[in-house]
């Protein structure tokens, strides 16, 4: 039990530092740091310590030919989420934004169900019909919401199911950390790529820029990791999945605290129901959904026997 209770809170804090993502990417853009220097830095640091803690514990075995492609690609793919997302801000408010991405565990059962021959089940269905309609509520929510940010938060997401379901293959041949490890290069190259290519990656020299940097290395890349890593070892996947949910609530909230954006009762409305067809998603929920039917069906039955 205390076993539990530590994995639970190691979940709930990593997701809430997750959840500041936004909110580092709205105060970069507000002193003029560039997407492209926020991230290649944030990646290359992470890289950096990330591969020197795996030296530490023991050291990481070097891939090659299709696995080596393979995890340097899903690299490539979260990276373009990254710039995708955070290129969105420009548009979108934080708490928006967050919540617009955070379809995205709908988006991998689905892409699983079809995609892994994983079972289309009824809670999935009814996930699904839940985030679309927080979607549709929380873009109309009566804020400032421009097109081009909802497109690119929308190719963010769909690049995060793509990692999701890549990850998912990956593991089963690769170890988690191994995976990380190489996945973190990929990323570090395509945001520096990104950076070059748009002429917009510049060294920090504001004292303000570098502790943006490390506080989105440090607190929403490392430690989150981190925590969410050890949580997983102490509560089920399941459990974990309806924790994370606390991820876009957060950024929701800094975002209303620090920055003053906006928070309406259609914006609130369309953030319950996309938490819930997160909910939806998540073992315990189908196991209760088929509960609930099994029970339905047992007393329509015996309705049915002694109306005879």
């Amino acid at each position: 039990m205390r076993e539990r209770t530590v994995g639970l809170l190691f979940t709930v804090i990593g997701a809430a530092l997750f959840g500041t993502l936004g909110i580092f990417g709205e105060a970069a853009a507000s002193v003029g740091l560039s997407t492209a220097t926020l991230l290649s830095y944030r990646f290359v640091g992470a890289t950096v310590i990330f591969w020197g803690l795996s030296v530490f514990r023991g050291g990481i075995p070097v891939l090659r030919g299709r696995t080596l492609a393979a995890e340097l690609g899903l690299g490539v793919v979260y990276g373009v989420m990254s710039v995708a997302y955070f290129e969105s801000l420009a548009w979108l408010s934080a708490g928006v934004a967050a919540l617009l991405l955070f379809t995205y565990p709908v988006q991998v059962t689905l892409v699983s169900a079809l995609g892994l021959s994983e079972p289309v089940t009824l809670p999935k269905l009814l996930a699904l019909l839940a985030a679309v309609g927080g979607v549709g509520l929380v873009v109309g929510g009566g804020t400032a919401v421009a097109l081009p940010g909802v497109l690119l938060v929308g190719l963010a997401s769909v690049c995060y199911t793509v990692y999701a379901t890549g990850t998912r293959v990956a593991v089963a041949d690769v170890a988690p950390l191994v995976h990380a490890a190489y996945v973190f290069v990929g990323l570090s190259a395509s945001t520096l790529l990104y950076g070059v290519a748009t002429n917009t990656l510049r060294v920090p020299t504001d004292p303000t820029h570098w502790a943006l940097v490390v506080g989105i290395t440090v607190l929403g890349t490392i430690l989150p990791m981190i925590l969410f890593t050890e949580g997983l070892a102490r509560i089920e996947a399941s459990r974990a999945s309806i924790v994370s949910t606390s991820e876009p609530l957060t950024t929701v909230l800094l975002g209303v605290l620090l920055l003053g954006e906006p928070l309406t009762i259609s914006i609130a409305a369309g953030a319950a129901l996309i938490l819930a067809g997160v909910g939806l998603t998540s073992t315990a929920a189908e196991r209760a959904t088929r509960r609930w039917i099994g029970d339905a069906a047992a007393d329509g039955l015996s309705i049915l026997r002694d109306d005879a």
